[in-house]
Protein backbone atom coordinates (compact mmCIF):
# COMPACT_ATOMS: atom_id res chain seq x y z
CA UNK A 1 0.00 0.00 0.00
CA UNK A 2 1.01 3.31 -0.25
CA UNK A 3 -0.60 6.34 1.49
CA UNK A 4 0.17 9.90 3.08
CA UNK A 5 -0.23 10.76 7.14
CA UNK A 6 -0.69 13.88 8.08
CA UNK A 7 -1.01 16.29 10.77
CA UNK A 8 -0.14 13.53 13.39
CA UNK A 9 -0.68 14.10 16.78
CA UNK A 10 1.45 11.75 19.40
CA UNK A 11 0.57 11.61 23.04
CA UNK A 12 2.92 9.73 25.32
CA UNK A 13 3.01 8.30 28.98
CA UNK A 14 5.40 6.06 30.88
CA UNK A 15 2.78 2.55 32.06
CA UNK A 16 4.01 0.09 34.27
CA UNK A 17 5.23 -3.40 32.67
CA UNK A 18 3.34 -5.57 35.07
CA UNK A 19 0.38 -3.42 33.46
CA UNK A 20 1.36 -3.84 29.80
CA UNK A 21 2.82 -7.83 29.97
CA UNK A 22 -0.57 -9.17 30.26
CA UNK A 23 -1.76 -7.44 27.37
CA UNK A 24 0.30 -7.86 24.36
CA UNK A 25 0.90 -11.83 22.90
CA UNK A 26 2.81 -14.07 24.32
CA UNK A 27 5.38 -14.25 21.25
CA UNK A 28 6.34 -10.73 21.63
CA UNK A 29 8.19 -8.16 24.60
CA UNK A 30 7.42 -5.25 25.66
CA UNK A 31 10.25 -3.02 24.72
CA UNK A 32 11.22 -0.65 26.93
CA UNK A 33 13.30 2.44 27.07
CA UNK A 34 15.84 2.82 29.92
CA UNK A 35 14.02 0.28 31.44
CA UNK A 36 10.18 1.61 31.17
CA UNK A 37 7.54 0.99 29.12
CA UNK A 38 5.37 3.52 27.48
CA UNK A 39 2.06 3.38 25.85
CA UNK A 40 0.83 6.47 23.22
CA UNK A 41 -2.41 7.85 21.59
CA UNK A 42 -2.21 9.02 18.34
CA UNK A 43 -3.95 10.99 15.59
CA UNK A 44 -3.66 12.02 11.81
CA UNK A 45 -4.85 12.43 8.73
CA UNK A 46 -4.82 9.60 5.93
CA UNK A 47 -5.16 10.61 2.29
CA UNK A 48 -3.74 9.33 -1.12
CA UNK A 49 -4.18 5.90 -0.07
CA UNK A 50 -3.44 3.22 -3.14
CA UNK A 51 -3.45 -0.69 -2.71
CA UNK A 52 -1.48 -3.22 -5.13
CA UNK A 53 -2.35 -4.94 -7.80
CA UNK A 54 -5.24 -2.43 -7.73
CA UNK A 55 -3.34 0.75 -7.70
CA UNK A 56 -6.03 2.69 -9.83
CA UNK A 57 -9.10 2.40 -7.77
CA UNK A 58 -8.86 5.77 -5.30
CA UNK A 59 -10.12 5.69 -1.31
CA UNK A 60 -11.49 8.43 0.09
CA UNK A 61 -9.25 10.24 2.57
CA UNK A 62 -10.07 9.50 6.19
CA UNK A 63 -9.11 10.03 9.87
CA UNK A 64 -7.70 7.74 12.27
CA UNK A 65 -7.25 7.29 16.00
CA UNK A 66 -4.89 4.34 17.51
CA UNK A 67 -3.96 3.10 20.90
CA UNK A 68 -0.14 1.30 20.93
CA UNK A 69 2.34 0.14 22.80
CA UNK A 70 6.31 -0.76 22.37
CA UNK A 71 7.31 -4.18 21.37
CA UNK A 72 9.83 -6.44 20.22
CA UNK A 73 10.70 -10.08 19.26
CA UNK A 74 12.87 -12.38 20.18
CA UNK A 75 15.16 -11.67 17.00
CA UNK A 76 15.64 -8.48 18.20
CA UNK A 77 13.12 -6.53 15.42
CA UNK A 78 11.19 -3.69 17.59
CA UNK A 79 7.70 -2.37 16.51
CA UNK A 80 4.29 -1.43 17.69
CA UNK A 81 1.48 -3.37 18.81
CA UNK A 82 -2.17 -1.82 18.46
CA UNK A 83 -4.82 -2.22 21.10
CA UNK A 84 -6.92 -0.51 18.78
CA UNK A 85 -7.23 1.57 15.37
CA UNK A 86 -10.42 3.55 15.01
CA UNK A 87 -11.46 5.13 11.27
CA UNK A 88 -13.94 7.19 9.60
CA UNK A 89 -13.88 4.70 6.59
CA UNK A 90 -15.73 1.73 7.05
CA UNK A 91 -14.02 0.12 4.45
CA UNK A 92 -10.61 0.18 5.66
CA UNK A 93 -12.54 -1.27 8.97
CA UNK A 94 -12.98 -4.61 7.24
CA UNK A 95 -10.03 -4.85 5.07
CA UNK A 96 -7.46 -4.08 7.71
CA UNK A 97 -8.96 -6.77 10.23
CA UNK A 98 -9.42 -9.29 7.42
CA UNK A 99 -5.69 -8.79 5.98
CA UNK A 100 -3.22 -8.24 8.28
CA UNK A 101 -5.93 -8.32 11.80
CA UNK A 102 -5.53 -5.15 13.11
CA UNK A 103 -8.14 -4.16 15.15
CA UNK A 104 -10.10 -1.53 13.35
CA UNK A 105 -12.72 -0.38 15.31
CA UNK A 106 -15.38 1.97 12.86
CA UNK A 107 -15.75 5.06 14.36
CA UNK A 108 -16.67 8.84 14.18
CA UNK A 109 -14.11 11.05 14.20
CA UNK A 110 -13.71 15.24 14.41
CA UNK A 111 -10.06 16.94 13.03
CA UNK A 112 -10.03 20.53 13.90
CA UNK A 113 -6.25 22.13 12.93
CA UNK A 114 -6.40 26.11 13.37
CA UNK A 115 -2.99 27.86 13.83
CA UNK A 116 -2.79 27.53 16.97
CA UNK A 117 -4.24 23.89 17.81
CA UNK A 118 -4.84 20.37 17.00
CA UNK A 119 -7.34 18.39 18.22
CA UNK A 120 -9.03 15.06 17.66
CA UNK A 121 -12.68 14.17 18.75
CA UNK A 122 -13.76 10.40 18.46
CA UNK A 123 -16.65 8.54 19.26
CA UNK A 124 -15.98 4.64 18.25
CA UNK A 125 -18.56 2.22 18.05
CA UNK A 126 -17.38 -1.12 19.61
CA UNK A 127 -19.33 -3.92 21.48
CA UNK A 128 -22.60 -2.39 22.23
CA UNK A 129 -20.74 0.58 23.53
CA UNK A 130 -19.20 4.28 22.59
CA UNK A 131 -16.21 4.62 23.66
CA UNK A 132 -14.90 8.47 23.76
CA UNK A 133 -11.61 10.60 22.93
CA UNK A 134 -10.79 13.75 23.07
CA UNK A 135 -7.01 15.21 22.48
CA UNK A 136 -5.17 18.26 21.25
CA UNK A 137 -2.69 20.49 22.01
CA UNK A 138 -1.48 23.52 20.93
CA UNK A 139 1.04 24.16 18.05
CA UNK A 140 3.97 26.52 18.13
CA UNK A 141 4.21 28.24 15.01
CA UNK A 142 7.72 29.39 15.80
CA UNK A 143 9.08 25.75 15.82
CA UNK A 144 11.41 25.68 13.49
CA UNK A 145 14.19 23.19 12.35
CA UNK A 146 16.13 23.52 15.06
CA UNK A 147 12.94 22.09 17.36
CA UNK A 148 13.05 18.79 15.28
CA UNK A 149 12.38 16.61 18.15
CA UNK A 150 15.50 13.72 17.63
CA UNK A 151 16.46 13.08 20.98
CA UNK A 152 16.96 9.27 21.90
CA UNK A 153 13.80 8.93 23.61
CA UNK A 154 11.98 10.74 20.29
CA UNK A 155 13.33 8.29 18.45
CA UNK A 156 12.41 5.31 20.29
CA UNK A 157 8.60 6.85 19.98
CA UNK A 158 8.67 7.64 16.36
CA UNK A 159 10.61 5.92 14.34
CA UNK A 160 8.96 2.60 14.07
CA UNK A 161 8.83 0.49 10.79
CA UNK A 162 6.71 -2.60 12.00
CA UNK A 163 3.97 -3.12 13.39
CA UNK A 164 2.23 -6.92 15.04
CA UNK A 165 -1.33 -8.17 15.10
CA UNK A 166 -2.74 -11.74 15.24
CA UNK A 167 -5.46 -13.03 13.33
CA UNK A 168 -8.23 -14.75 14.73
CA UNK A 169 -7.44 -17.64 12.27
CA UNK A 170 -3.43 -17.39 13.81
CA UNK A 171 -1.92 -18.34 16.49
CA UNK A 172 1.25 -16.31 16.34
CA UNK A 173 1.47 -12.54 16.06
CA UNK A 174 2.58 -11.47 12.21
CA UNK A 175 4.05 -8.29 10.77
CA UNK A 176 3.77 -5.76 7.98
CA UNK A 177 6.61 -3.29 7.53
CA UNK A 178 6.04 0.32 6.91
CA UNK A 179 8.89 3.08 4.96
CA UNK A 180 8.57 6.41 5.37
CA UNK A 181 11.36 9.31 5.51
CA UNK A 182 12.40 10.12 9.37
CA UNK A 183 9.80 12.12 11.30
CA UNK A 184 11.30 16.05 11.58
CA UNK A 185 8.38 16.17 14.54
CA UNK A 186 8.30 18.85 17.22
CA UNK A 187 7.92 18.65 20.76
CA UNK A 188 4.81 20.08 22.15
CA UNK A 189 4.67 22.66 25.34
CA UNK A 190 0.49 21.71 26.14
CA UNK A 191 -1.11 19.14 25.25
CA UNK A 192 -4.00 17.20 27.22
CA UNK A 193 -6.06 13.99 26.53
CA UNK A 194 -9.51 12.83 28.11
CA UNK A 195 -11.62 9.63 27.37
CA UNK A 196 -12.19 5.72 27.28
CA UNK A 197 -9.14 4.11 24.99
CA UNK A 198 -7.22 2.38 28.05
CA UNK A 199 -10.31 1.53 29.79
CA UNK A 200 -11.46 -0.32 26.92
CA UNK A 201 -8.07 -2.39 27.02
CA UNK A 202 -8.07 -3.04 30.86
CA UNK A 203 -5.23 -0.22 30.96
CA UNK A 204 -5.87 2.90 33.34
CA UNK A 205 -6.72 6.01 32.12
CA UNK A 206 -4.06 8.50 32.34
CA UNK A 207 -4.68 11.04 35.29
CA UNK A 208 -2.14 13.42 33.97
CA UNK A 209 -1.27 15.32 30.64
CA UNK A 210 0.96 13.51 28.45
CA UNK A 211 4.71 13.47 29.15
CA UNK A 212 5.48 14.44 25.81
CA UNK A 213 3.90 15.22 23.11
CA UNK A 214 4.75 15.16 19.32
CA UNK A 215 3.48 16.81 16.23
CA UNK A 216 4.08 15.95 12.26
CA UNK A 217 2.72 17.81 9.27
CA UNK A 218 3.47 14.40 7.48
CA UNK A 219 4.93 12.75 4.90
CA UNK A 220 4.13 9.51 2.32
CA UNK A 221 4.19 5.79 3.57
CA UNK A 222 4.48 2.43 1.80
CA UNK A 223 3.30 -0.55 3.77
CA UNK A 224 4.13 -4.12 2.56
CA UNK A 225 1.61 -7.25 2.44
CA UNK A 226 1.65 -8.95 6.31
CA UNK A 227 4.53 -11.83 6.48
CA UNK A 228 1.34 -14.36 6.82
CA UNK A 229 0.37 -13.44 3.06
CA UNK A 230 4.14 -13.98 1.94
CA UNK A 231 4.49 -17.85 3.58
CA UNK A 232 1.21 -18.67 2.13
CA UNK A 233 2.43 -17.80 -1.26
CA UNK A 234 5.54 -19.33 -0.34
CA UNK A 235 4.02 -22.79 0.68
CA UNK A 236 1.85 -22.55 -2.99
CA UNK A 237 4.62 -21.95 -4.87
CA UNK A 238 6.08 -25.71 -3.48
CA UNK A 239 2.59 -27.56 -4.48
Amino acid sequence: MVQRWSDLLLLHWPVSQEILRSTIPDDLDLDLFEGQAWTSVVGFHLSGLRIHPVRWIPWGEFDEVNLRTYVKRADGKRGVWFYSLDSTDIFAVFGARILYGLDYRSAHINRTLTARALFYESTTHWIFRKIPARFGAQLDKSAGSSRIARGPLDQFLLERYRFWARRMAGSKSSSAQVRHRPYDAVRLKSAEYRGGLFEAFGLPEPQVPPVIAHYCRGFSVEASAPNWLYKTAGQANQR
